[in-house]
């Protein structure tokens, strides 16, 4: 197993297929070798512009606070409520999986009243029970949906739900944490007013940035506050500041991963949106078709299925964490387990940003037909692989 070595910390080459992070392409790595300069180069303004400007054409927005945040998306998701919402301001949340069940956490945390929409996990909100809990209230201030429910690999389709949201007069907040480069996310157009993501997973950079996205509407929420934002952190009237034209000192900005970033992003351009988007579609559409003929199961309904990440049900008498520590040990491949409610049920299987790789779906379904055998699970050896393979050459033709 290759290894890489840095002052005498050895690290192994792994295939991140998990939840993420997912794998890092080297031209993304080598841009973190860059020379670092201060957070008020004007040569790192420079890269800050980029970096703005690309991210809004992923997030087809012209919304000038477009930034990535200094932090991970639980960052962001916490920028997005401290900054919307006031004590005693009302919030709906809907739940349909861990972290939406994470929003209505830090929303509460921020002083809000949330109420809730909650949803069996593994199927997509409804927009009936959205409208039947905003219409027990008349001061709404926010609702809070998760895009790409990564804790069960369900995509919700926002268009319908943003409207809803607007007829009540409220900002839509939406998570895009595992959906922003792998699934359309059409800011302007969809009427999303503030949306957030992370940099770890479809965008193909490491862990560390959160890009945020505000429309005019949540921005005119956050500059008629009645009481100041409770972080000084990720307070967005202070960091609009620093990333408009005055450029002024807000934090320490992390040089190296906004150089990350910066470089992730051009591939994508080099790549272009939409072919991205098809092919993490392809290759999710051949790890299902191989999962399904090993006769697995999948969490969620086919047509709300993401394509960066797939759940897969652990067959009975099967231990998850076995099968997941030996494709870890003997394969260095990582998938990730279930959380929460379906802890021990599910195998969350990530194709991601760079892991969203033909070669990955192969190996990772080739190791799972051998390590599953051996637990005592019939398998029609290399059955996984000629239906992936199929499903890959009908996406050619």
């Amino acid at each position: 197993m290759a290894e890489s070595q840095v002052a005498g910390i050895n690290m192994p080459q792994r295939v991140l297929l998990g939840a993420g992070p997912s794998s890092v392409h080297p031209r993304v790595l080598q841009a973190m070798t860059l020379p670092v300069v201060g957070h008020l180069d004007p040569a790192f303004f420079e890269v800050m512009d980029d970096v703005c400007s690309m991210l809004r054409e992923v997030y087809h927005t012209s919304n000038f606070m477009t930034v990535p945040i200094s932090s991970t998306g639980t960052g962001a998701m916490e920028t997005a409520c401290v900054n919307i919402i006031e004590r005693g301001d009302v919030m709906v949340v809907c739940r349909n999986g861990y972290f939406g069940v994470r929003l209505a956490d830090i929303a509460e945390r921020c002083g809000a009243e949330v109420h809730y929409v909650d949803s069996p996990w593994g199927k997509p909100v409804d927009p009936d029970d959205l409208a039947k809990e905003l219409a027990k209230h008349t001061n709404v201030k926010a609702v809070g949906i998760v895009h790409a429910e990564t804790s069960t690999g369900v995509l919700t389709p926002l268009e319908d739900i943003i409207d809803l949201v607007h007829k009540h007069d409220a900002i839509a907040i939406v998570d895009a944490v595992t959906s922003l480069g792998g699934h359309e996310v059409r800011m302007d157009d969809w009427g999303i007013d503030v949306c957030y993501s992370a940099t770890q997973k479809c965008l193909g950079a490491p862990p560390g940035l959160a890009p945020i996205s505000l429309g005019p509407r949540a921005m005119e929420v956050i500059n008629n506050r009645k009481t100041r934002v409770e972080s000084f952190y990720f307070s967005l009237q202070e960091l609009e500041s620093y990333w408009s034209e005055r450029r002024a000192y807000h934090h320490t900005a992390p040089i190296s991963m906004t150089y990350a970033l910066r470089e992730a992003l051009i591939m994508m351009m080099e790549e272009g949106l939409e072919n991205r988007l098809n092919r993490h579609a392809r290759v999710a559409a051949a790890l299902r078709a191989g999962l399904e003929a090993m006769g697995l199961g999948l969490l969620g309904d086919p047509e709300y299925r993401l394509n960066p990440l797939t759940a897969a049900v652990v067959p009975d008498g099967i231990d998850d964490g076995v099968v997941r520590g030996k494709l870890l040990n003997d394969y260095s491949i990582e998938i990730s387990g279930g959380l929460g409610e379906l802890r021990g049920k599910v195998w969350r299987i990530g194709l991601m940003g760079d892991s969203a790789r033909e070669t990955n779906v192969f190996a990772l379904l080739s190791a799972l037909e051998i390590i599953l055998s051996g637990q005592g699970y019939e398998v029609a050896y290399g059955a996984s692989l000629a239906a992936a393979q199929k499903t890959l050459s009908g996406f050619a033709a």
